[in-house]
């Protein structure tokens, strides 16, 4: 009887323990999994080799140094390389663009400009590009694109968009009749223009709130 008593005790206790490991293994994948997807953005979007051109910034007393060589975050669904290349020179050259927004009533009107002939060409043809794209429905899906602008895409009939060019670049208006859409393109202008002036410091900071919320 005695021997039944430990015997069962000892079935019990590995039961357990193989629980107990079980469980403890499943929150540890789980786990490993979840900051594997954190990390796998941020070792696409930024270089952990060292071998950028310097562009680094501070983040939560952290150094971060942006891949400004490959620039895999601007790889999108079914991106096309000229619009990649087009991306690449507009954060390589952001410092010179300049750029005005102006909010309507009903939307914006946008003016971005260039001096260098390069970089107002990659402009124009980005703009040129994108706008196609929010008319026919076709988000991209860049990895560094916010979600302001996947938001534009799932209303995109009910934006009206006007291009005009301009001496050294491109003007847009784009106009709606639902309210929201019109702060959602408020929104995404003024986050164009923070990049424009910031380049990719701006797009990591957009990224490690929305990581933080």
């Amino acid at each position: 009887m005695e021997y039944k008593i430990k015997s069962l005790k000892r079935i019990i206790s590995i039961i357990f323990v193989f629980g107990f490991g079980a469980g403890a293994s499943f929150l540890f994948f789980t786990y490993k999994n979840g900051d594997h997807d954190y990390k796998s953005m941020h070792e696409r979007h930024h270089s952990q080799s060292g071998m950028a051109d310097g562009n680094t910034h501070k983040a939560d007393g952290n150094t971060h140094k942006h891949d400004e060589v490959n620039m895999p975050g601007l790889q999108g669904k079914d991106t096309t390389d000229q619009e990649v290349n087009d991306l690449k020179t507009i954060f390589r050259e952001h410092e010179g663009i300049v750029r005005e927004v102006i909010n309507l009533a009903n939307g914006i009107k946008t003016t971005t400009e260039a001096q260098d002939v390069k970089l107002r060409d990659a402009i124009t043809s980005h703009v040129s590009m994108m706008v196609t794209r929010l008319q026919e429905g076709k988000n991209p899906e860049v990895m560094i694109q916010s979600p302001t602008l996947d938001t534009l895409f799932e209303v995109y009939d009910e934006i009206e968009t006007e291009i005009e060019m301009t001496d050294l670049g491109v003007a847009v208006i784009q106009t709606s009749s639902n309210p929201e859409v019109v702060k959602f393109l408020q929104t995404h202008a003024a986050e164009v223009s923070d990049m424009s002036a910031r380049g990719m410091v701006a797009v990591h900071e957009r990224m490690m709130q929305g990581t933080n919320e």
